[in-house]
């Protein structure tokens, strides 16, 4: 149920970290690498399993908390609503009755009745950015510290399309990550068939499984729209990443709605040029240089097609990317969690 994971011999910080592992899931890569971090930092984390497909029952989290560890200074949850299928009211009662502090990392916000419950059992709320801050509510809880990043080194693009089989001669656009009618696949396809002389790479799958009736859905309708200039990938490991970012000259992330991406972090963090949907999360790291943001159809293929186009524009942008991702390192995320952590004892104390 729970593991440890610790970067010295002696901890300076315990915690209990509430999380899924070792499965395709955005929380679990989050926590896998905050975790690595905070080890690093000396603290000392025990991962406490969360199951993330299937059915979640009040008996199931009443065991959960039942065998968390109870030698912690004190408990981070990393909450999504999904995650937790409505069971709060169930959770945060029970393991606050252990007597420890609890600090929840709220990766969505939104959802009043749910979220009064994670202020009211919570010490401290961290949010990714301003927009979650203002969107949470409950202010007084709440903290803003960014998703971590990491920086990767990619391949040249010729080498990395000779390794996925692309004709180095063709700019490739590309779009990696999970795969669901929120992500908005169809604004970029429907971008893409005006740019005949580009090609389109789609990475990624769902949660479970080889593909779902939606991802079919749109593999027919590249078939349509975009006849021999698709390529579709399915699920990549990580040690396929730096490959397929490589190809790409310009990443997009055309997402409907979101409170934070890993996925859009992790194309910044192999400097891509991004450009993503003009919403609000999106476009703080645009003000920060980082990316751009397009607001329709005619705005992304306009700017997908100046960044082809364009070779001091894509790299002043790629070399952004990387500035943003280096001041957002998982080091630099994982001290301010440290920090946090150590005031919320202060206090407690």
């Amino acid at each position: 149920m729970w593991e440890a994971l610790v970067g010295v011999e002696v901890a300076e910080l315990r915690i209990g970290l509430f999380t899924p592992w070792g499965v395709r899931c955005g929380i679990y890569t989050y926590s896998r690498d905050l975790a690595g971090a905070l080890a690093k930092l000396g603290v000392e984390v025990y991962v406490c399993r969360m199951p993330r497909f299937g059915a979640l029952t009040p008996e199931l989290v009443g065991l959960l908390v039942d065998k968390a560890p109870r030698d912690v200074d004190l408990y981070v949850v990393s909450h999504e609503y999904g995650l937790w299928k409505g069971l709060e009211g169930v959770f945060y009662p029970r393991l606050r009755s252990l007597g420890k502090p609890i600090v929840t990392i709220a990766h969505a916000v939104g959802k009043w009745d749910v979220d009064r419950v994670i202020a009211e059992y919570s010490d401290r709320v961290i949010v990714h950015n301003k927009y979650c801050h203002r969107k949470f509510g409950f202010k007084d809880k709440t903290v803003i510290i960014p998703h971590g990043c990491r920086v990767v080194d990619t391949p040249p693009e010729e080498e990395a399309k000779k390794a996925l089989g692309i004709d180095p001669r063709i700019p490739i656009v590309g779009y990696l990550g999970f795969i669901s009618p929120y992500k908005g696949l169809e604004i970029l396809i429907e971008a893409m068939r005006e740019i005949p002389n580009a090609a389109l790479l789609i990475g990624g799958g769902w949660h479970a499984g080889p593909d779902t009736q939606y991802i079919g859905q749109l593999k027919q309708l590249t078939l349509s729209v975009l006849p021999g200039r698709c390529q579709w990938l399915g699920y990549v490991p990580e040690e396929r990443l730096a490959t397929v970012y490589g190809s790409m000259r310009v990443f997009c992330y055309p997402s409907r709605y979101s409170t934070e991406s890993g996925a859009l972090l992790t194309a910044l963090g192999h400097g891509r040029a991004v450009i993503a949907s003009d919403l609000p999360p999106f476009r703080e790291k645009a003000d920060e240089g980082a990316l751009w943001c397009f607001t329709d159809v005619d705005d992304l293929r306009e700017k997908i097609e100046r960044l082809l186009m364009d070779d001091v524009a894509r790299e002043w942008l790629s070399f952004q990317a990387l500035k943003y991702c280096r001041e957002h390192s998982w080091g630099i995320v994982a001290n301010k969690h440290k920090r946090l952590y150590e005031e919320v004892l202060d206090e407690d104390s």
